[in-house]
């Protein structure tokens, strides 16, 4: 595998990451990763301090990628799908006990819980309120807690409560022959996914992540916190989050967000995680990928989401000088993202590390434009 690409291009990839943590707003560092598909080449860069004592970043820093950890919940899942150990039609009663599904959508005065399948959590249309993001009455949420810079823990119990007693749903689970269906993202909807993919395997979310995908794809350097990685370096994250001027330190939270938030790892694990997925190394039937992301709905503009996966397809109007190739994958919180261009036919994966969600999206378009002009020879 080469490491550095066309030199033009790598001296501009370097300049908009540069670019990017020097401008200030609260980024402190930066990890970029570009490669094709096939494995031929990759790009990676980082600058900046990874923590509070200024340790410069490398491209071998482990970081938290958030919510692009709800990509491998989905990976999982739809490697159960394809053995036939569930289908998406299944609903959630069917595979988790009464005391854990009783009473989790009542809406109005009905109780639509029964009407909750699989394809619902994976594509965020059950209406479930989100344990996480949204607060209880009289309180703040749990990411509201983090982000002024207490840990919180939410257990899996505690999840379920909260939807319960504390949350309300946003409306019944929508009809899976609708052409539109509402969407409103909710880790809630991971978490209970975690706890099926537990029930249907008999194995913890993490030992399946570590048998299914970081062993066979020699992740060495991927685990899910609190385990450690097989190349022997520390559970923790080697880069720090920040929440404006506070270093976050989210050791009880990640613990309990295994399948929605959880995994830790680096760049070139994460473009090697990509690369096997779109390539069906991961996938026993050809297509699975593709079915993934082949029919979205918006989850907030200009996301679309799948079957946990996002799409960032802006309109030109968006970009007017450049259109912006639609590209599939996930994003975090943390700033981080993994994504697939197919139009461009690479890979990206990165992270700011700041609570702020939608820096990706204005970042990644860059890269792509730097792409697309290198493919160009322009």
């Amino acid at each position: 595998m080469r490491e550095l690409v066309d030199g033009a291009l790598a001296s501009e990839l370097d300049r908009l990451l540069m670019r990017a943590v020097s401008r200030g707003r609260g980024v402190r560092h930066g990890l970029l990763a570009v490669g094709d598909v096939g494995g031929s080449w990759i790009w990676r860069g980082a600058h900046g301090a990874t923590d509070p004592d200024g340790t410069p970043a490398t491209v071998d820093t482990r970081y938290l990628v958030a919510s692009v950890t709800k990509l491998y919940t989905s990976v999982v899942v739809m490697r159960l799908v394809e053995q036939g150990l569930i289908t998406l039609a299944d609903r959630l009663v069917e595979w988790l006990p009464a005391d854990v599904t009783n009473g989790l959508h009542i809406l109005d005065g009905v109780d639509h819980t029964r009407d909750i399948t699989l394809e619902h959590l994976l594509s965020h249309t059950s209406g479930l309120p989100d344990y996480y993001e949204e607060a209880p009455r009289g309180g703040q949420s749990p990411q509201a807690r983090l982000l002024a810079g207490d840990d919180a823990p939410v257990p899996f119990d505690e999840v379920l409560r909260l939807v319960r007693e504390e949350l309300t749903p946003h409306f019944p689970p929508q009809s899976l022959d609708a052409p539109k269906r509402r969407t409103v993202y909710a880790d809630t909807n991971f978490q209970l996914l975690g706890a099926v993919v537990e029930h249907v395997t008999g194995e913890s979310l993490r030992v399946v992540f570590d048998e299914t995908l970081f062993g066979p794809l020699q992740l060495d350097d991927t685990s899910s916190y609190p385990q450690r990685p097989r190349s022997g370096a520390a559970a923790e994250p080697q880069a720090a989050v920040w929440s404006g001027d506070v270093a976050l330190e989210p050791a009880g939270a990640l613990t309990h967000q295994v399948a929605d938030g959880g995994v830790i790892s680096t760049l070139s694990d994460q473009v090697r995680f990509l690369r096997a997925v779109v390539g069906e190394e991961v996938f026993e039937a050809p297509g699975t990928w593709k079915r993934m992301h082949q029919r979205v709905n918006r989850v907030f503009f200009p996301v679309d989401y799948g079957l946990g996966v996002m799409r960032y397809a802006p309109p030109r109007w968006m970009s007017p000088f450049f259109a912006i190739p639609p590209i599939v994958g996930h994003s975090g919180s943390t700033a981080s993202w993994l994504f697939h261009s197919p139009d461009l036919g690479i890979v990206t994966a990165g992270t700011f590390d700041v609570a702020r969600p939608p820096l990706p999206f204005r970042f990644l378009p860059r890269v792509l434009r730097a792409v697309t002009k290198a493919d160009r020879g322009t």
